[in-house]
């Protein structure tokens, strides 16, 4: 890793927030029905409909990269610094996609509002042929470093807290549990609902570890 890990991770956090606004932004305006003079238009889901049959893709399959690229959540307390220094990124398959797709949110043409399907679908095609399937197994085994870095971290710093802060910890993972679940049963995104039931399984394993003997030093499986 060329750059300092701490700041890449907020780079590309911040990239994944700003990338998911843009998103919904250009959701809330695809459907809807516009007037001109008086005079109803073409509603602007046909015009995408139309635009994803001829380019044989969807907007929100060429938009779900950065949502695949999420990193897992860290603890509250816990450092970026504190995890391993040699996890891999798996951030160098979708660059091109990236600033194909950046580009074409910033010169986005009113008349010719997706555009980007054009320019951007080689980067798109190459990302899906050509490196799915490492990335898909990059992401798998990144995350599982992230969680078992979590989850010695989180075994000494849970041993070094009170009874009364104890319970309000394992408290805190469960609502956050509970909340993942109830975000990903209310989200019609395909690859949002996938991170948010992984970061709620997550929370379900960090629960259990904590919960575990001192003495059990055994992984858990990741599923």
């Amino acid at each position: 890793v060329s750059l300092n890990l701490n700041t890449y991770w907020a780079v590309l956090y911040l990239c994944g927030v700003m990338a998911q606004s843009a998103r919904e932004e250009d959701s809330g305006e695809r459907g809807e029905v516009k007037r001109v003079l008086g005079r109803q238009q073409e509603p602007e889901k046909a015009r995408l409909n139309s635009s994803e049959k001829r380019h044989g893709l969807t907007w929100t399959e060429m938009h779900a990269y950065k949502d695949r690229m999420t990193f897992p959540i860290l603890p509250t307390m816990m450092a970026v610094e504190e995890l391993p220094k040699d996890i891999t990124l798996c951030d160098t398959v979708f660059r091109s996609l990236d600033r194909c797709i950046d580009k074409g949110i910033e010169s986005e043409n009113p008349a010719h509002p997706y555009s980007r399907m054009v320019i951007c679908k080689p980067h798109w095609i190459r990302f899906i042929k050509c490196v799915m399937d490492w990335f898909i197994k990059c992401v798998k085994r990144r995350d599982e470093l992230v969680l078992r870095g979590v989850k010695r971290w989180e075994r000494s710093y849970y041993s070094s807290l009170d009874e009364p802060s104890r319970n309000e910890y394992l408290e805190d993972i469960s609502t956050k549990m509970r909340y993942f679940l109830y975000a990903a049963s209310h989200t019609k995104d395909d690859e949002k609902k996938k991170r948010l039931e992984t970061n709620a399984q997550h929370c379900a394993i960090r629960h259990s570890n904590l919960l575990k003997p001192q003495d059990e030093d055994a992984p858990s499986a990741m599923v």
